[in-house]
């Protein structure tokens, strides 16, 4: 049973082929939600190993974070990326005056903030160009973000219909916190979950007061803020040493 609710989260949260005869269901994801860090374990895995192989092949390190930061994206299938940019055309058109260039104005402002993301992201992992130092950040990170998905959807009844357990929340949640604190130094990795929830609460709390609700699009932003606080805490508290 474990491991169908892990290849449901897999499913769910990833591109990446499936032994699922069919779609998940809502209960099928409410049973998965524990698991929901191990698939970014996964999606994050598989862009530290191309970081490391575009290394080996002598490519430098920019050009090798940008194929990670690729795979990263084919893996997922943009899924949280695509979330962003429809979460911001949302609260873009909500706001905007009615008129021809209403849903204009939100596809351009989708595509800035996008791109702002993206750069961010790629700013954040510069700080990490040993492939150990990459992949712990970015596995911890994956880890954490995806982690608060679940916290989100108890914590806004009103905004879906799924109604995942307390207690499978809670162990995605430790299951999270453990990955981050065998792969960082205990009190950093405590400093960073610390400011990835406190990002993901924030997007939360905007997005119920201006939308009314956190829809899938809106844990999409959820995870994306949470993820580059996450690694901005890093990056911020100077880790790796390097003297």
């Amino acid at each position: 049973m474990a491991l169908h609710d892990l290849e449901v989260a897999l499913a769910i949260l990833t591109r990446l082929p499936s032994r699922l005869a069919s779609p998940p269901g809502p209960r099928e994801l409410e049973a998965s939600v524990q698991w929901f860090p191990l698939a970014g374990v996964v999606v994050a895995a598989a862009a530290a190993a191309v970081y490391l192989l575009a290394g080996l092949l002598g490519l430098p390190g920019l050009s090798a974070l940008l194929a990670a930061l690729a795979a990263q994206l084919l893996a997922t299938g943009a899924l949280h990326e695509l979330g962003v940019a429809r979460t911001v055309a949302a609260l873009a058109e909500a706001r905007a005056p009615a008129g021809d260039g209403r849903e204009r104005r939100g596809t351009h402002l989708a595509t800035i903030a996008l791109v702002l993301l993206l750069l961010a992201r790629v700013a954040a992992l510069t700080s990490f160009w040993s492939p150990v130092s990459f992949a712990a950040a970015l596995i911890a990170a994956s880890a954490v973000s995806r982690a608060v998905l679940p916290v989100v959807l108890v914590a806004t009844p009103a905004a879906t219909t799924l109604r995942p357990e307390r207690s499978r929340v809670a162990l995605g949640l430790g299951l999270s916190a453990a990955i981050a604190l065998v792969l960082l130094p205990p009190l950093l990795a405590a400093q960073a979950i610390l400011w990835a929830g406190l990002a993901a609460a924030v997007t939360t709390v905007y997005l119920v007061r201006r939308l009314g609700g956190c829809d899938g699009d809106g844990l999409g932003a959820v995870q994306q803020a949470a993820e580059l606080a996450f690694l901005l805490a890093l990056a911020a508290e100077g880790w790796p040493r390097t003297d």
